[in-house]
């Protein structure tokens, strides 16, 4: 065994042989999550207001996606058929409905995206009954810096997880 620069070089063949066999593994498990991310490079806002539009697109875009703005649940509807949506961040209320709606919408269209409720009055009862609905997840606005970017890394291994689920399903 050497030393370098306070790095242990091994020179055991079975060692190195181990080492290199987790650092493939670990390499293989990161492209299949990039492959996941890539699958689905666009996020979806949907909001009335404006603001709540722009500051939840430039969120999306620090996380490394395109944003689709819609401002009601029809808008959304043509959206998600249009769009390959990885992530849907939607108000609490809208003009033409709720977030249930789109939750429910999501839930029907062939796209596997994932729905963040993004809520102006972050109460507990209207958390529990976003994720009954099938949300993801739920944030109050105006968001706690690095918070939906938590939630929305958490939504990248969560898609991730289920890639890889369904590739070892079909072996």
């Amino acid at each position: 065994m050497g030393e370098l620069h306070g790095t242990t070089i091994t020179h055991d063949a079975a060692i190195r042989k181990t080492n290199d066999e987790k650092f493939e593994f670990a390499y293989a498990l990161r492209q299949r999550d990039k492959e996941a991310i890539l699958k689905f490079p666009n996020g979806l806002v949907v909001s009335s207001n404006e603001e709540v539009r722009r500051r939840l697109g430039e969120i999306l875009g620090q996380c490394g996606l395109a944003t689709v703005f819609a401002s009601t649940v029809a808008e959304s509807g043509m959206a998600l058929a249009g769009n390959e949506v990885f992530i849907v961040l939607c108000d609490d209320f809208l003009p033409d409905g709720r977030y249930v709606d789109i939750v429910r919408l999501v839930g029907q269209s062939d796209t596997k995206a994932l729905v963040i409720v993004v809520s102006r009055t972050g109460e507990w009862p209207e958390y529990l009954t976003a994720i009954r609905a099938g949300a993801f997840d739920y944030s109050a606005y105006p968001p706690i810096p690095g918070e939906l970017q938590r939630i929305i890394q958490n939504a990248f291994r969560e898609c991730g997880r289920q890639r890889r689920l369904e590739g070892t399903a079909v072996l």
